[in-house]
């Protein structure tokens, strides 16, 4: 009911809380969609500055904690253009804003990442390897992808779900025992899967 006393201008918006909210969300995922848009594109001279980030086990925590920050500094600087600046004032837009960053980030961690994130898996034919990856979340499969597919011998990498991946590749070029020495493989502990299905 105070909100309707207000002039407009001076009435809480609640819909730059939603904006707010999607930003603060999507900019802490810039590494994970850099690498994705460099992995589509063929870029690959980039994705070895992100690619420090990415192989820190810690990220996913740091991108929730820098949303939630950036949300906190947003609203911060709105709820002081009020003369009320008590948060109980103010409680439906911070309800938006942090609602906003939670849902942003299980959409991209959940939902756009793995849906978009075999659309540059190479050729998917050849030897099969299954393998599973520690990551700590589907943002680190592109750079996964990335990173196999610039070794020689392998052909094509495909994300199945959760931490599975297959790996397609040449047997006269390379090993399995080749694949899982590299950097990507050590550093997410991958591990071969459904062994018995080659027997």
């Amino acid at each position: 009911m105070r909100d309707k006393k207000l002039p407009e201008c001076c009435r809480p918006k609640h819909g730059k809380a939603v904006r707010a909210g999607i930003l603060s969300g999507l900019i802490p995922h810039t590494g994970c969609i850099l690498i994705l848009l460099f992995a589509i594109f063929g870029v690959t001279f980039a994705n070895a500055f992100f690619k420090k980030f990415l192989f820190n086990s810690y990220y996913i925590y740091a991108v929730f904690g820098v949303s939630i920050l950036i949300a906190t500094i947003a609203g911060f600087f709105y709820i002081r253009r009020f003369s009320d600046r008590r948060l109980k004032s103010h409680w439906k837009y911070l309800i938006i804003l942090y609602g906003s960053v939670i849902i942003i980030n299980l959409l991209m961690i959940y939902v756009i990442f793995p849906a978009i994130a075999n659309t540059n898996s190479g050729n998917l034919k050849g030897d099969l390897l299954n393998l599973e990856f520690n990551i700590p979340c589907s943002g680190h499969v592109p750079l996964v992808i990335s990173e196999l597919q610039k070794v020689d011998g392998v052909k094509g990498v495909k994300f199945i779900s959760g931490k599975t991946f297959e790996v397609y590749y040449d047997a006269n070029k390379i090993t399995e025992e080749k694949i899982l020495q590299q950097d990507v493989c050590r550093e997410f502990n991958a591990k071969e899967i459904n062994k018995e299905d080659k027997r």
